[in-house]
């Protein structure tokens, strides 16, 4: 069982990867490089998937999203890729540890039409939060937002029409 399991595990992974390592949109080419360190401290990864949500759920999505702070620490680049999940209503950076749920501070996608949406695979969002992107608890404050990061107190959320509380999730 826990071979077939694995077996499931990796063969969700490797089109994920593939994506984010082949993906050419448009954003990626405003995407600045040099502004960001691709270094401990600086980049963050969190794989996604509904075993992690609170309480767990038996999703057969996943995920990778790809988060950078700038140098200067006054913004921060996300990449959020899914695949096999539907109707995706937002995504979002939530502040708690592992194991627990905790309030919105980031909104990372919004669906402006809740009508079903269909799949969604491939990057479902890309871009920057800055200051005023901030809510909840640490509302306009990026300092302390890149303090939780660093932390290990943000994870990132996928919620759908399937499950609203949340149908995929990942510990920065």
């Amino acid at each position: 069982m826990l071979l077939k399991n694995t077996i499931k595990t990796l063969l969700l992974a490797i089109p994920i990867l593939l994506l984010v390592s082949c993906s050419t949109d448009r954003a990626d080419s405003e995407f600045n490089q040099t502004e960001f360190k691709a270094s401990n401290g600086y980049q963050f990864n969190a794989s996604l998937k509904g075993s992690k949500e609170v309480p767990a759920n038996d999703s057969k999505g996943a995920g990778q999203a790809v988060v950078r702070i700038s140098k200067d620490e006054t913004k921060i680049h996300y990449k959020l890729i899914t695949a096999n999940v539907e109707n995706v209503l937002f995504a979002h950076f939530h502040m708690a540890p592992a194991g627990s749920n905790g309030g919105v501070v980031a909104t990372l996608y919004f669906n402006e039409n809740p009508q079903p949406s269909g799949p969604a695979n491939g990057v479902l969002a890309e871009g920057y939060i800055m200051a005023d992107n901030v809510s909840g608890a640490l509302e306009g404050d990026i300092a302390a937002l890149v303090d939780a990061i660093r932390n290990g107190m943000i994870y990132v959320n996928v919620h759908t029409t399937a499950v609203p509380s949340g149908e995929l999730r990942g510990q920065l």
